[in-house]
């Protein structure tokens, strides 16, 4: 138990701060040869004077044919307060990594997401890059950053209007994995995406995740993460007004089976 909470510390301590997603969140070293995934659940509710649901779902799948891996994610998430919908999110993203060598690997990948209610209507992207393992241990830790591109199209529904944008993002990241015992594995990702068009214009993510082996196929993980968007949505003349935070924070739990 001392040790589940010294890992627990030890999460909340690695970050300080949903236009960017964390996929980096996994067990140090690289998959086995085949296929492998997980689903997750999560399920969060109060009653009484406060009556909230917020039901979530996740799925990885992931093949590896030698020096070539890859993935598939799709998440899901729902809530209501009070039997009034308050939370409608959705993405899917897919991955290619080629192995280039023990350092370095190159990568293309695709995504779409929407959340109603961070006004989002939808934003697709596609793009690619690099990245290189600074230093690793496949059973105990892993140090990577990775640096790259992608085309964004995304579409705002800000009430009077819709608000499309074609631009090009700058893909940066760092991620750190290390097992600290059998049963516990911890990790942190910071992401930092400008436009190109205007260094003002960015987003960054930082995540922390812990995860618990509870046997051999079930797992408990708690996410932390930090967002901000230096360019939310905006529109004051809208009913209600919109004017959306910059910064916005997360916690999850989720039991996580694998296969």
């Amino acid at each position: 138990m001392f040790k589940l909470i010294q890992a627990l510390a030890l999460l909340l301590l690695s970050t300080q701060v949903c236009a960017i997603s964390n996929i980096e969140s996994e067990r140090p070293g690289l998959p086995n040869e085949g296929w492998t995934g997980h689903v997750e659940f999560g399920i969060d509710g109060k009653t009484g004077n406060k009556r909230e649901e917020t039901y979530s779902g996740a799925a990885k799948l992931t093949n590896r044919q030698s020096n070539n891996i890859y993935l598939g994610i799709v998440e899901r998430e729902y809530g209501t307060t009070r039997d009034i919908k308050d939370t409608d999110d959705s993405f899917l993203h897919g991955r290619w990594i080629h192995i280039l060598n023990d350092k370095w690997a190159a990568e293309g990948f695709a995504q779409w997401e929407e959340d109603e209610f961070d006004n989002l209507e939808s934003r697709s992207l596609v793009g690619g890059g690099g990245r290189y393992v600074i230093a690793a241990d496949d059973k105990v830790f892993s140090l990577a950053v990775g640096f790259g591109g992608f085309r964004e199209r995304e579409v705002l529904d800000l009430g009077t209007y819709e608000d499309k944008t074609w631009l090009w993002r700058v893909n940066t990241f760092a991620v750190y994995k290390h097992r600290l015992n059998d049963q516990i594995v911890i990790s942190a990702t910071a992401y930092y995406q400008p436009s190109t068009d205007d260094f003002g214009d960015f987003r960054t993510l930082m995540d922390a995740a812990l995860s618990v082996k509870l046997t051999d196929t079930l797992d408990l993980k708690v996410h932390y993460k930090v967002t901000h968007d230096s360019e939310p949505a905006k529109n004051l003349d809208a009913d209600p007004p919109i004017d959306n935070y910059e910064t916005n924070t997360e916690y999850k739990t989720t039991l996580v089976y694998n296969f």
